[in-house]
């Protein structure tokens, strides 16, 4: 990883200035009006949200600060993801999956996946396979940089299933069970993995592997309320997650379609999960991080910051679709049979005004330029950019522009179109 550390430091002190930005037009939109001896929360936290304490768990000797968890996404969870979905709130961070054969055979492009900055962290770094000893030797070299190893065993994409690795591993209970036991003998780090509630709807199986994998030591379970077979099609079961919260003692974390408040609430109180899991909601939108956290505060009516409380005079505004309304009201709707919450929430990226979402993706920019390179960065920045703009009124006339990006100068040139419309 080759970038300049004071140059990282200043994106980083202006990162955190943002996001101060980003927390003001929020409250704003939530109305919450603080008394004035905490006025300073904003300077509190200095701009890193993830120090907010609320519902804190622990993986093992790791504390996870707040519910809100960032999901490993292949070719996006990169260091500048990380670090955008950490400041704004999201209390645990994920590495790409890397294959642990890469890393056993030494490729640079496996080890590269796996390196991390403080500023990512806690993060857990996510490894594939199917040979218990290989995926323990691999754990051990990556050990050191990692806070967690995480290990795949619910990947849908079939090139992972072709080599009997990912949720191929859900067909084989026993295998799942050697693999946790040589990686938990390898390593002392914590070890957690990543399971869907079965193969298909014909073999659903997550209660008793989410036994084996609690009987040979593993310190946490995230599970995707889908089967294997269903990728990403259909809805995700959350009655699954519910019932494994309640047969194991370890923190088990709740994926799979959460994209707005209101589904987050109603997933935390219906299944019991210690954390959420937001991933593809995420893609462009690395705001959602704190806009489900402030939700969720709101809701619960406290604060932790620092150890101290901090009380909210809440007052809802007449003629404003609010979270607010429906986070105290207790309404409970019935996500289990698809269907979808009334309200405007599902766009939260509506919330936050074209100016600051501009400012924020430039810095985004110049973060993934730092790590990669202004070549490689320009281009992944393209559909990053269709992503943070998806909705946008008028957008198809000027998305194609977006394409088009070869420089910094190019991006920084739509996005000062984009905050005149």
């Amino acid at each position: 990883m080759d970038y300049e550390k004071k140059e990282l430091e200043k994106l980083i002190f202006k990162f955190k200035e943002i996001n101060k930005l980003l927390f003001l037009e929020l409250s704003d939109f939530y109305d919450i009006n603080f008394k004035d001896e905490n006025s300073d929360i904003v300077d509190d936290v200095d701009g890193d949200f993830s120090k907010i304490k609320f519902n804190s768990f622990k993986i093992s000797s790791v504390n996870i600060n707040n519910p809100v968890i960032a999901a490993p996404m292949a070719g996006i969870s990169d260091n500048t993801y990380r670090i955008f979905a950490k400041y704004p709130g999201c209390s645990l961070t994920f590495s790409e999956m890397v294959t642990s054969y890469g890393l056993i055979y030494n490729h640079a492009k496996s080890f590269e996946i796996t390196k991390l900055t403080d500023y990512e962290k806690p993060c857990a770094i996510q490894i594939f396979g199917n040979d218990a000893n290989v995926i323990a030797e691999a754990a051990s070299l990556i050990e050191e940089n990692a806070d967690i190893i995480d290990i795949n065993m619910g990947c849908p994409v079939p090139k992972v299933l072709k080599t009997k690795s990912g949720g191929y591993l859900l067909n084989e209970p026993e295998t799942i069970g050697k693999i946790i036991k040589k990686v938990k003998r390898k390593i002392k780090k914590p070890v957690t993995v990543k399971l869907r509630i079965g193969w298909d709807e014909n073999k659903i199986n997550i209660l008793g592997i989410a036994k084996i994998a609690e009987g040979e030591g593993v310190d946490a379970i995230s599970v995707h309320g889908r089967t294997v077979k269903q990728g990403y099609s259909g809805k995700a079961d959350y009655e699954y997650i519910k019932k494994v919260k309640s047969i194991v003692n370890i923190p088990v974390i709740a994926s799979g379609d959460i994209d707005n408040l209101n589904k987050a609430k109603w997933v935390m109180e219906y299944t019991g999960c210690d954390g959420l899991m937001i991933g593809r909601a995420a893609r462009g939108n690395p705001w959602i991080f704190l806009q489900l956290l402030l939700g969720l505060l709101v809701s619960n009516n406290n604060l932790n910051i620092k150890n101290y409380n901090v009380k909210k005079n809440i007052i809802l505004k007449k003629n404003q679709y609010t979270l607010l309304k429906f986070a105290n009201s207790g309404e409970a709707n019935d996500f289990t049979n698809g269907s979808e919450a009334n309200d405007s929430l599902v766009n939260l990226r509506f919330l936050i005004s074209n100016n600051l979402k501009a400012d924020y993706m430039l810095l985004y920019l110049k973060f993934l330029i730092l790590f990669k390179g202004e070549g490689k960065a320009v281009k992944e920045f393209r559909k990053i950019l269709g992503w943070a703009f998806k909705g946008k009124k008028d957008i198809s006339s000027i998305k194609h522009e977006f394409f088009k990006i070869n420089t910094f100068e190019d991006a920084a040139k739509i996005l000062k179109n984009l905050k005149c419309s």
